[in-house]
């Protein structure tokens, strides 16, 4: 890699863990950006001061307030002028960073994007866009809960936004795209689905392959998968649900093992353990906000240091993609 390291501000305060979480874990990227914590700094330095040989390459700046998970949208917007999700956001607007990663509260973070970074030109709404692992490498998946009601004319621009970014990002030159819907007949689905598909079609820029169903998503027939927010969000728990209850099925069947089962299954201890590290959901944290005009990344409000750090290292990639410098 090239060029100047990107600069990244941190929402230090943001997510469940806050500084303890976020800090230790964008401190993981310190040799790759410049990180800039904004948050209340007693607290973000104490957790620095662990790690004094990173400390020439972080910068502090201080935020006295913060918008707690599940914060009235009119508190965030209007009543907390020092909170660090906003002040992080401002750094962006201004020019002063290259990218936002905080893990706070959704919404929240979605409309200070759109009242302080604003939307591209011509875009009318932002869309969360996330990359998914699939039977044959990523897949980039929008809208994932922003906006529920979606007309055809927003599907396309969504559609346009995931291809930009699998292309950027992915490496792909002409990534396929695909509509999310109740069936793979030209026939099938609500109005709105139908009449996306129609202008995604006709739409020489997309390499529009028609609809895909949710049971075929990590088969590797698409590499861009768009959704209207409800059926995106609806999918994306689904996933998430459907992975839980798998680790929780295969933790029930290790505990039924007998002693010579459990001794002979420890020889293939390294396969299992770097299986469940390719399947660990934290590995692939971080969702973009697609359509603004600069780069914000959503972590998981839960998520842990190693965690917080793959959204870090999205936003990273996010910058180096947008400058062509892969």
């Amino acid at each position: 890699m090239s060029g100047p390291r990107p600069r990244i501000a941190i929402d230090a305060m943001g997510g469940d863990g806050g500084a303890a979480v976020t800090v230790p874990g964008a401190l993981a990227l310190a040799d790759v950006a410049e990180l800039f914590f904004v948050g209340e700094e007693p607290a973000v330095r104490a957790v620095i001061a662990a790690h004094p040989e990173l400390s020439a390459s972080v910068h502090v700046l201080h935020a006295a307030e913060q918008i707690e998970t599940g914060a009235d949208l009119r508190t965030a917007l209007r009543h907390r002028p020092d909170a660090s999700m906003r002040r992080a956001l401002e750094l962006l607007a201004a020019g002063k960073v290259d990218a936002v990663v905080s893990a706070g509260d959704t919404g929240a973070l979605m409309a200070l994007s759109r009242q302080i970074v604003s939307t591209q030109p011509g875009i009318r709404r932002p869309a969360i866009c996330k990359a998914m692992v699939g039977a044959a490498g990523p897949f980039w998946m929008l809208d994932l809960g922003a906006n529920l009601d979606c007309d055809a004319e927003e599907l396309h621009q969504f559609a346009r936004l995931g291809a930009e970014l699998a292309r950027g990002v992915g490496g792909l030159p002409s990534p396929r795209v695909a509509l999310l819907n109740v069936g793979t007949e030209a026939g099938k689905g609500p109005a709105h689905i139908r009449a996306a598909a129609q202008t995604l079609r006709l739409d020489p820029a997309l390499n529009f392959t028609g609809f895909i169903e949710a049971n075929r998503l990590f088969r590797g027939e698409a590499d861009v998968v768009v959704a209207d927010g409800f059926a995106g969000n609806v999918a994306l728990k689904a996933m998430e649900g459907a992975a839980w209850m798998a680790g929780h099925m295969l933790r029930r069947w290790f505990e039924g093992l007998g002693f010579i089962e459990q001794a002979a299954l420890a020889l293939a201890r390294s396969k299992l353990e770097a299986l469940r590290h390719e399947l660990d959901p934290e590995r692939y944290n971080g969702a973009s906000f697609v359509g603004l005009s600069g780069v914000v990344v959503k972590s998981h409000g839960g998520a842990d240091r190693e965690g917080f750090a793959s959204a870090v290292r999205a936003a990273v990639q996010e910058v180096r993609a947008a400058s062509g410098d892969r």
